[in-house]
């Protein structure tokens, strides 16, 4: 059975039943399975279901229940086909994504099987504690609790984990698994009355039962046993596999030299059985090779590489016998395999180091002495090994190699847990391979299709943060799930999380052209990103229709601007004011634009009809000012700041301005003065309020505060050039001489570096020194 029919109640009919239509996955209704003996209908397309009813009724509560059920089931059995296709890991965090969602034993149980897939015992067993927790009378998970303590060799705790299996839930696996326990406790005889019963409740079906209970004994140290269990599968038997070769391991392993010829015996009854066992053809050569019969060892040695050409072993008893024989090209050859296939490791490193002895031994007797003393070299840390007999030799390489036989494994498994723990063993068929890609594609669309779900009920229900959690999670599953990207990208538009927006919005516009709604959300969110040169993409298809969309239009000739298309962006904002004289909002868009164009007088018409049309706009006049100090016309620019001022007295940009005004025609000094101050108490950072305060008191020679007003300036703003300019001066004049050196040599390392810049768009909070 396959590795995903474990512990879901209806998992694997279902997953390999459930047919699951890409048209109906779209429409939250997907089939029931396949499989027509299904007596109900399946878990998923239940929840499916019922996911749509609620979300068409409006029950956005009782639809969040039901598509986070689908969303949990979903991974569990994604998971469960992650893992038979061999990645554990993976599966590991798909079950952990579900117990988020749902902890339950069954993903509990199945998480514990993963980690041990993935050689992570203690977790393992964690995990099976955990589902014990949940429900301490589950019978699977006792047996898999009590066979997760087996494997990692802790038989006192696996004891009674299994025998409460064995009291509630009876079968083969767990009868076998606590046999072995008691074996390994040091109760034989319980084991034997337990083998006995096992062999009455199988009276039908004992092919190959004496040699599981051998095995037992044998790993468990009882090799009188284990022998006598082997024989009596051969009384009943005289063909089972697998028998006369354990005979002959035991006989090998421990029976001493004098048997050594009764152990070639049993394996070349083995052969009669099983003529293509590498295992049985390797040790008969190794018995040969033992009692000097060379040529009759080349002959099974050679029967085996060909049955496994890659195990190092054959080739290091091949070469051996071979030198023996006198056949030094062949030794030669097959000892360079058995050193390229052999990996430095400790478990190899004996046989390893005694291929490079006898090659170098039969470099030297072949007269190719540098080539053997290097050989020679390598082996010399263990060269006393070399007179180890040649049964101490396949001790060592017997528990190597036979360890890959798998004959209690092989046996037919009657428990879920069982088959799912010996399930890396399972090589998938081409047809399965096929139907897992299949069902994991429908999977992966239901997941999108939930995680989607979940993700607009939190928006509709403002739980922003929840919704892009959701969108992001529904991405991670099929990207292309209709109506994704679009939802993903507004909502986070909506949320000011512009660099969030950019990608899905992108996607969307690629093959949704003509939404315009997105592509307005796409490019504002490029312009805020400071990505100019994809929002004048974006916005370069609809170019002709901006001026309907004032705010779309400047940010479209901003981008232009900042570009070095000014040419362009000038077309842009006129056509933005000429198509709408009589919007305010599209004519002050239009005069911030065209200042940046450097279109100070078409800009100063702009705001002034903003002024006209609607009094109540906020610096219209003040950047119609500062327009008008650009074309030099200081005096009509000081009536715009005033005209500023009457809509709000408080405003400090304005006073800053009929100061700066007043200043730069040396009139009124102590009102610029005053304004000055005014401006600076209203905002204690404003550097060019400071700075020109500190540059009128210079010139009343009051030392003291200009230096302060300057030095705070200074602070508040060090990358203006000028700030430290006038510091200098005021330094130098106050005889601080260090000081104004200090301020000048910052003052032309700015002028530099400031030279470069851009100027600023209108509105700041000044715009000139």
């Amino acid at each position: 059975m396959s590795i995903t029919e474990f512990l879901f109640v209806i998992l694997f009919v279902s997953a390999f039943g459930l047919s699951v239509p890409a048209q109906t996955i779209k429409t939250n209704n997907p089939s029931k399975s396949g499989n027509q003996s299904q007596p109900r209908e399946d878990e998923l397309a239940r929840h499916l279901t019922a996911a749509e009813t609620y979300q068409l009724s409006g029950d956005l509560p009782n639809a969040v229940v039901e598509n986070r059920a689908i969303v949990s089931l979903a991974l569990q059995r994604t998971a469960n086909l992650t893992l038979k296709e061999g990645q554990p890991q993976r599966a590991i965090k798909l079950f952990n994504d579900s117990l988020a969602i749902n902890d339950d034993v069954q993903t509990r149980m199945n998480l514990a099987v993963a980690y041990m897939r993935s050689a992570e015992i203690d977790k393992a067993i964690g995990e099976a504690q955990n589902a014990l927790k949940i429900d301490a009378k589950n019978t699977q998970a006792h047996y898999l609790l009590g066979r997760l303590f087996y494997t990692k060799g802790d038989y006192a705790a696996a004891l009674p984990e299994l025998e409460s299996t064995i009291i509630s839930a009876p079968d083969f696996d767990s009868a076998y698994a606590l046999g072995v326990t008691y074996l390994n406790l040091k109760q034989p005889d319980r084991a034997k009355l337990l083998f006995e019963e096992m062999l009455t409740a199988l009276k039908d079906n004992k092919n190959g039962l004496h040699v599981l209970f051998g095995r037992a004994y044998e790993e468990a140290g009882y090799y009188a046993e284990a022998e006598r269990e082997f024989k009596l599968e051969l009384a009943i038997n005289p063909k089972t596999p697998k028998a006369h070769f354990f005979i002959g391991y035991i006989i090998l392993q421990h029976g001493g030299s004098e048997r050594l010829s009764e152990a070639g015996r049993e394996f070349e009854q083995e052969l009669q059985i099983s003529p293509q066992d590498f295992y049985a053809n390797f040790f008969r050569g190794v018995v040969a090779s033992s009692e000097s019969e060379h040529p009759k060892a080349i002959g099974y040695l050679q029967k085996a590489v060909s049955i496994k050409p890659q195990i190092s072993e054959a080739y290091l008893f091949l070469g051996q016998s071979q030198i023996e024989t006198g056949d030094t090209p062949a030794a030669e050859k097959n000892l360079r395999r058995a050193i390229d296939l052999s990996p430095n490791t400790d478990k190899k490193d004996f046989q390893l180091r005694r291929a490079h002895f006898l090659l170098g031994r039969l470099l030297i007797k072949s007269g190719r002495k540098d080539e053997g003393e290097k050989e020679l070299a390598k082996a010399r840390e263990i060269q006393g090994q070399m007179l180890a007999t040649a049964r101490d030799e396949v001790s060592k390489i017997l528990n190597q190699v036979v360890g890959e036989d798998k004959t209690v494994e092989n046996k037919k498994s009657t428990n879920e847990i069982e088959k799912q723990l010996n399930a890396e063993q399972v090589v998938l068929t081409p047809q399965e391979i096929i139907e897992i890609k299949k069902l994991k594609s429908q999977l992966s669309e239901i997941l999108a299709q939930a995680y989607h779900n979940l993700g607009v009920i939190a928006a509709q229900q403002t739980d922003t943060e929840e919704a892009l959690a959701k969108f992001a999670a529904a991405a991670e599953w099929k990207p292309d799930f209709p109506g994704l990207d679009r939802n993903w990208g507004i909502v986070s538009f909506r949320a000011n999380q512009f660099d969030k927006a950019v990608v899905p919005l992108a996607r969307h516009i690629k093959t949704h052209a003509e939404d315009t709604l997105a592509r307005r959300m796409l490019s504002v969110s490029y312009y805020l990103t400071k990505n100019y040169k994809q929002a004048v993409e974006t916005l370069k298809p609809i170019e002709r229709n901006l001026t309907q969309d004032a705010e779309l239009a400047y940010f479209y000739g901003i981008s232009l601007v900042s570009l070095d298309r000014q040419p362009e962006a000038a077309i842009v904002f006129t056509r933005l004011a000429d198509q709408n004289p009589k919007s305010a909002q599209a004519r002050f868009y239009a005069g911030q634009g065209l200042v940046l164009v450097g279109d100070y007088e078409r800009a100063v018409k702009e705001f002034r009809a903003v002024a006209t049309l609607d009094a109540s706009v906020s610096q219209a006049h003040y950047n119609a000012g500062q327009s008008l100090i650009r074309l030099n016309r200081l005096d009509e620019a000081e009536k715009e700041f005033r005209q500023e001022l009457l809509i709000n007295s408080s405003d400090e940009l304005s006073k800053y301005s009929v100061a700066y005004s007043l200043l730069e025609r040396k009139i009124n000094t102590d009102e610029a003065i005053f304004l000055l101050r005014e401006a600076v108490a209203a905002r204690s950072d404003y550097a060019d309020a400071r700075y020109q305060l500190g540059k009128a008191l210079i010139e009343k020679g009051d030392l003291k505060e200009a230096i302060e007003h300057l030095e705070t300036a200074a602070r508040s703003d060090p990358k203006k050039d000028y700030i430290h300019y006038q510091l200098s001066i005021a330094y130098r004049r106050a005889s601080r001489i260090a000081d104004a050196d200090r301020e000048l040599k910052i003052f032309r390392e700015l002028k530099e570096a400031n030279r470069r810049e851009k100027p600023s768009g209108m509105g700041n909070k000044a715009n000139v020194p």
